[in-house]
Order: C-alpha cells, then sequence, then structure tokens
C-alpha cells in the first residue's frame, strides 16, 4: 500500500484551492487527451475522406456513449466507494473494492461489444442514418464497437486509481496513447486510404494500449498475493487480503455499494444520449450539410464539456473523501468553489466560441466544402455560446449530490430537465417549426433548466446537512 499512499493526494487536507485544483487539473487533461481521439479522427477523416466520412462518423456519434456512459456511471459508484473507504482511512476493504470494480467492468464491457457488433445494423436503421453514409458508417460502427470494452475498462481502472488521489497516472497512459492514436490516423487514413475503418481501428488500437498500461500500473500499485482463499467471508478481517489485480473477483458487499450508488449514476449518464440521439436521428433527416456543420458544433464546444465534466467526478470524489472524513464544512466550501472554477473556465470558452467560430470551424473542412458547411456552424454557435455556463453548472452540482450518496434524485432531475424536455419538444415542438434553429433551442433550455434544478438541489441538500449536525 506504501505505492498508493506516496501517489495519492488526501482531498481531506491543505488548502481547498490547491488540492482541488491539482486533482482536476490531470482529469481535464486526461479527458481532453482521450478525447482528441475522436477530434483527430475528424481532422484527418474530413480532409482525406471529406464531408461524407466525417457525417458518417458524427451520424453515430451519441450511438456509442449509451454503453460507455452506462458503464462509467457504474465506475463512478465504484469511484464513490473506494473514495469514502480512502477518507475513511480503512484500508483493509480497498482491494475488495478494487477487484470488485473492474471484474465489472470488464464483464459488462465485453458483453457491450456483442451486443454492439451484432445489432450494429438495425442500430444505424433506428438512428436514420442516411443512405449516401450508410455502408461506411456500418463498417465504423461495428470495428467501434468490437473494441469498446477496452474503453470501459480503462475508464473504471482511472476512476479507481483517482479515488486514491491519483489523478496524474491516468494522463501520462493517455499522453502516450494519444500519441499512437495520431500516427495511426495519419498512417491508416492518411497514407494507406482506409478512411473511417481506419480512423475506428487506429483509436481502439490507443484505447486498448492505454487500458493494458492502466491495468499494469494498477498491479504494481495494489497487486499482492493474498492468503486467504476468499475475500470476503463473514468474520475474515481482510488483514491479508490483497490479490494480484489481474484475478477477476466480485466481492459481495463491495459490488451491492457500487450497482446502488452506481445504477442511478449509469441510468443517468444513458439518459443524455438517449435524449441526444432522438435529437440526432431528427437532424439526421435534414440532409448531409446539416449533420456535417452540426458535427463541427460539437467538434468546437468539445473542450465546454471536458472542462464541465472532468469537475463533476473530481468535486465527487472530493466530498466522498471529506464526507467519510466527517469534514462538512470542507465539503460546502470546495462545492462552491468548484463550481466556480467550472463556470468561469467554461464561460472564456464560450466567449472564444462566440467571437471565432468561423475560424476555428475550418479546421474541420476542405475549402471545398467550407462554403456550404461554415455559416452554419458561426449561426448554430453564436446562438449556444452564451448558455453553456448553465452545463458547467449542472455537472458541478451534480457531482457533489452524488458525492454525497445520493445519486437517485440526480437521475431524476437528469430525466426531466435533459431527456423529457428534449424528447417532448422534438415530438411536438420540432414539427411546428422543422427548422434547425429550433433543435438548437431545444438544447439551450434543456442545459437552463438542468443547471438551475442541480443548483437547488445541493443547497437544499447542505441545509439539511447543516441541520443535522447542528
Amino acid at each position: 500500500m506504501e505505492k498508493k499512499k506516496k501517489k495519492s493526494l488526501d482531498l481531506t487536507q491543505g488548502s481547498i484551492a490547491t488540492v482541488l485544483i491539482l486533482f482536476v487539473l490531470p482529469i481535464l487533461a486526461g479527458s481532453l487527451i482521450q478525447q482528441l481521439y475522436t477530434t483527430v479522427d475528424a481532422v484527418i477523416v474530413g480532409r482525406f475522406v471529406g464531408k461524407t466520412g466525417l457525417a458518417a462518423i458524427d451520424s453515430v456519434g451519441t450511438l456509442f456513449k449509451f454503453p460507455i456512459n452506462f458503464l462509467s456511471g457504474l465506475s463512478a459508484g465504484a469511484t464513490i466507494v473506494v473514495s469514502k473507504l480512502f477518507g475513511e482511512k480503512n484500508d483493509e476493504e480497498l482491494d475488495c473494492a478494487i477487484h470488485t470494480g473492474y471484474t465489472i467492468a470488464i464483464v459488462l464491457g465485453i458483453l457491450c461489444s456483442v451486443v454492439g457488433v451484432l445489432f450494429a445494423p438495425q442500430l444505424l436503421q433506428i438512428m436514420s442514418v442516411p443512405e449516401d453514409i450508410r455502408g461506411i458508417t456500418l463498417i465504423y460502427c461495428r470495428i467501434y464497437f468490437a473494441g469498446l470494452w477496452t474503453m470501459t475498462l480503462y475508464n473504471m481502472v482511472a476512476g479507481i486509481l483517482r479515488a486514491f488521489g491519483d489523478s496524474k497516472s491516468p494522463l501520462y497512459i493517455l499522453i502516450a496513447c494519444c500519441v499512437i492514436n495520431i500516427a495511426g490516423d495519419i498512417v491508416l487514413v492518411g497514407v494507406f486510404h482506409l478512411g473511417v475503418a481506419g480512423a475506428a481501428i487506429a483509436t481502439i488500437a490507443a484505447q486498448l494500449i492505454s487500458a493494458l498500461l492502466a491495468m499494469r500500473l494498477l498491479s504494481k500499485a495494489h497487486g499482492h498475493d493474498c492468503e486467504e482463499e476468499h475475500c470476503h467471508e463473514e468474520g475474515h478481517d481482510h488483514e491479508h487480503c490483497h490479490r494480484s489485480v489481474w484475478q477477476l473477483i466480485f466481492c459481495k458487499e463491495h459490488m451491492l455499494q457500487m450497482v446502488s450508488i452506481g445504477i442511478p449514476l449509469a441510468f443517468q449518464g444513458i439518459l443524455f444520449p438517449i435524449a441526444n440521439s432522438i435529437v440526432q436521428a431528427s437532424i439526421n433527416t435534414m440532409g448531409t450539410d446539416t449533420i456535417a456543420a452540426w458535427a463541427v458544433c460539437n467538434k468546437l464546444d468539445l473542450f465546454i464539456w471536458l472542462v464541465a465534466d472532468a469537475m463533476s467526478p473530481a468535486l465527487s470524489t472530493y466530498v466522498a473523501q471529506n464526507m467519510g472524513a466527517q469534514k462538512h464544512k470542507r465539503v460546502f466550501q470546495g462545492v462552491m468553489l468548484g463550481a466556480f472554477i467550472s463556470f468561469a473556465t467554461v464561460g472564456l470558452i464560450s466567449l472564444a466560441l462566440f467571437v471565432a467560430p468561423g475560424p476555428l470551424g475550418s479546421l474541420f473542412v476542405t475549402k471545398t466544402d467550407a462554403g456550404v458547411i461554415i455559416p452554419l456552424v458561426i449561426h448554430y454557435m453564436k446562438m449556444m455560446a452564451p448558455f453553456y455556463v448553465f452545463y458547467a453548472f449542472a455537472e458541478a452540482f451534480s457531482g457533489a449530490c452524488c458525492g454525497l450518496g445520493d445519486t437517485v434524485k440526480p437521475m431524476i432531475v437528469t430525466l426531466c430537465c435533459t431527456c423529457l424536455l428534449r424528447v417532448i419538444a422534438i415530438f411536438f415542438i420540432l414539427p411546428m417549426f422543422g427548422t434547425m434553429d429550433c433543435i438548437v433551442y431545444i438544447y439551450i433550455a434543456s442545459w437552463i433548466a438542468t443547471g438551475v434544478s442541480f443548483i437547488t438541489m445541493f443547497l437544499i441538500k447542505n441545509r439539511k446537512l447543516n441541520k443535522a449536525m447542528a
């Protein structure tokens, strides 16, 4: 356990601003590098294949988020459990929790890969992918699904490492793998002209390497020989229960804890792509130019989602550790500071997107396509940029509420304010207008509703916590 303690960052001690920033920055950088896989795909595919390749990748982007977000929710549940044990300094239980977490990721990840490959054609039909790009989209989709389990495994192991305060190791792994992914894109797409298939192969190969390296790192830091046959039996004190990290083991007690906390987070994670897939299906009926323009917008606001999404798990871990240490006042101070950091950063990025969407968008399309695509990109980005801050608040306070141990209410808020609002609007409001502008306004309304709801939820929970302490 010595190696782990040297690498860990105790979020219950020291300056709140210092530990929070030191913890969230590697998460942000790691998320940036991980998302750069798809961004590099878009740039290279857009340049070498054209708008059909770009549209093929983006038309199914939300589809992959279903299994990834679901399993990421379970990973977040495992992180909260491990973080609380770390805050309690309950080292005896950590080994069983670690094994249970990544075993869940491996089993369910492989299952999702198999199902995705088998049912890819039906999924493209549901997504209303246009006929002119359906063939290459199917190839991309099947290759991506085949390697999906590597992504879920890496995300789980990285979450376990972050639960101990070690947010740097996953970053170092992803830096190396991003280089591999970029090199793979250049060779497979640019040199061998494999198109979207080459982009998918390069991404999956890089993700496989990151998963193996993360497991190797976890093995060195936490893998020990176990002197008992069973990890968690009644009356067993876990004193020598540190198994090799490569063993797949379920510990019933920790599995139940992770499932009870993680399942609501898992469903919350898939609510966004459910709503977005319905929206994307409507976008897909508006033609290849609109799909490609929306794809460029999704690449431009990538940094918005990275900042907001990094603060959410950071605050979950921060809150869980400090709740385990019984430092309730520190919880409130850290959450408010984290929300402000996210708000300020997202605000600056939004300003850049409002001022210069044209030059930035030109990076993703050829000169031939720019005349049609870029004016659409400018129009959509100027509509959305002023409202991204509401999403930042939603993610920050949602993560804080989950760190308090309540993951059911955040799921309900996400269901009502994001999923249902978007779906109802698509079915009842969009038919009255039938324009892309209407879809953009639907997104904006959902950000505002979700952000305000999560701010209110956390303030209510904090007030109840203070009354309980009085």
